[in-house]
């Protein structure tokens, strides 16, 4: 299988992606696209069944592109994400780094605690739900299995309620907590709703949605994605929901980065801690730290942790600490760099938890990292490229890594998180 979800053969020195196909299969394929060393194709006929094929539990699987492995038995899918982070290291010339089997969590259903849907029109009726596979006709999604339950139940709200926005209604986003029940969902208009929409949509919704506890409107552009550009307000309710993970409690607003898979999420944490291995007397610094979803469970176990977030997150994660009276971690909306040459001058600082977005590490944090003395990284990374990049940037400024773990924290897709760790040499 391929990173993009594919399944991948060689035909004439050229690979053949192929959508919803399976690891030894062998299929009459048609060509639909080419490009340089790469063909696109489509399945016309099987000749030979994978083994490891399963029927889909979704019926709009093999339209919606939320889901590209639904068609693989979970025992596949993991041994797959192991050989996608071997072969991206290996082309990368980090082929050498030994990479562990990929750690899942059952069941790999209804564990999404996030949502995101569009809004569109088909032949004339509205549609509501997620864009097909690299394309941009929308699917009318009525059911996801990888979705909570309270997610679910928001999308099919909003579908009963009719007109919603007069027009403007571009998506929904719906939160869901998994220890709490409660429910948050966010109409994403690109323009304000007036008073009497603004009162249509609570009167709309407020009884149909279990576990509602917040009614946002987002506003988004015009075009381009639901997630560019944004800015919350309460239509009614209160602006954040609550939720609990390993005895931690969180206050999580809307438009806050939060891990998405509440059955991954409490081992993740296990596992930093592990490969952090805090003494009491231990300062950690995280970079990207939101609204503190790791830090507050690396604060009960060291001295001290150093925390950089968005300044539009940094209320909310001193709220969290509040929440959990936890008084020994520091939130910060400094540069990364000036941030750990500050915590260094006030005493050692030998841990580092690093979970950057998708771009990657700042290019000068590794060095200032190794400046700092820090004597040993985690590193969550949530894209194969930037996690090769920044494999081998710690690599070149001493750091020897010790450990490359892909967690599956996206069933049912090729997205993965890969658990590194590095230790100064």
């Amino acid at each position: 299988m391929g990173p993009d979800g594919e399944a991948l053969a060689l035909v004439e020195g050229r690979t053949l992606l192929v959508p919803y196909a399976a690891p030894g299969e062998e299929a009459t394929v048609r060509l639909v696209g080419a490009a340089p060393g790469r063909l696109q194709g489509r399945i016309v006929a099987l000749r030979t069944a994978s083994p490891h094929v399963v029927r889909p539990r979704c019926p709009h699987f093999g339209r919606c592109g939320g889901c590209q492995w639904q068609h693989l038995d979970y025992p596949t899918q993991l041994e797959q994400k192991t050989l996608l982070v071997r072969d991206a290291l290996a082309r990368t010339g980090l082929g050498g780094l030994r990479v562990d089997p990929a750690v899942g969590w059952n069941p790999p259903w209804e564990f999404r605690t996030r949502l995101e849907a569009v809004v569109g029109t088909r032949d004339g009726h509205p549609v509501l739900g997620f864009f097909t596979w690299g394309g941009e006709r929308i699917v009318d999604v009525r059911t996801c299995p990888v979705q909570a339950p309270g997610s679910v139940a928001a999308l099919a709200a909003v579908r009963a309620a009719g007109e919603i926005g007069g027009g403007t209604l571009r998506g929904v986003m719906v939160r869901a907590a998994a220890a709490t029940g409660e429910v948050m969902l966010a109409l994403a208009v690109s323009e304000p709703l007036p008073l009497a929409g603004r009162a249509m949509a609570v009167h709309a919704l407020l009884d149909r949605v279990p576990g509602l506890v917040s009614l946002m409107e987002v506003r988004v552009p015009r075009r381009g994605h639901l997630i560019h550009g944004r800015r919350a307000s309460l239509l009614w309710g209160r602006d954040y929901i609550r939720e609990e993970v390993a005895g931690i409690r969180y206050h999580i607003p809307a438009l806050a980065e939060f891990p998405a898979n509440a059955h991954a999420f409490p081992g993740t944490v296990e596992m930093l801690l592990a490969e952090l291995d805090p003494a009491a007397g231990d300062t950690i610094v995280e970079p990207d730290a939101g609204i503190g979803a790791y830090t507050l469970h690396l604060a009960l176990a060291a001295h001290r942790v150093v925390a950089l977030t968005d300044a539009r997150l940094l209320d909310a994660a001193w709220a969290n600490a509040r929440l959990n009276r936890i008084a020994n971690c520091q939130f910060y909306t400094r540069d990364p760099v000036r941030a750990l040459e500050k915590a260094a001058r006030s005493g050692p600082v030998r841990l580092a938890l690093l979970h950057p977005p998708g771009a990657g590490l700042p290019p000068d944090l590794p060095r200032a990292l190794r400046r700092a003395s820090v004597g040993r990284v985690v590193y969550l990374g949530r894209s194969l490229g930037a996690v090769c990049r920044d494999v081998a940037a710690l690599g070149r400024v001493g750091y020897a890594i010790t450990r490359v773990r892909p967690l599956d924290t996206s069933p049912q897709t090729s997205r993965l998180t890969v658990l590194v760790t590095a230790s100064a040499g």
